[in-house]
């Protein structure tokens, strides 16, 4: 399969997991732990930029796809750092490992991307 495509649908995975997560806290479902106001707003609005912007210019394999992931990657670390640095005694465990994962997504969507513009 393309290295392309992988990462697009990478991409594409990253956004609609953040989209359903975000917008079920933002409906009111209880995921048994307490949850930032402001984060499931945070998850569903990345999600949705995410689907609809570095999902697509890399499926395309538009000459900015490369360029849209590392500003991606750079948000979500942005945000992590934000949950590590000021609230690190309210946050959940389970917000941290979802960042985490984001986080490693994309570091795996860069590397393909990457290793394709070398070829």
């Amino acid at each position: 399969m393309n290295a392309i495509r992988v990462a697009a649908g990478l991409a594409f995975l990253i956004g609609a997991l953040s989209i359903f997560a975000g917008g079920m806290a933002m409906r009111g479902w209880n995921p048994g732990y307490k949850v930032l106001g402001w984060l499931p707003v945070y998850n569903f609005g990345m999600g949705i930029l995410t689907v609809l912007l570095p999902a697509i210019l890399i499926w395309k394999n538009h000459p900015l796809a490369f360029f849209a992931a590392i500003i991606f990657f750079g948000i979500h670390l942005m945000a992590t750092a934000v949950l590590l640095l000021g609230f690190r005694e309210v946050v959940a465990t389970q917000s941290l490992l979802a960042m985490t994962f984001r986080l490693v997504m994309w570091l795996i969507i860069i590397a393909l991307l990457y290793f394709t513009s070398l070829k």
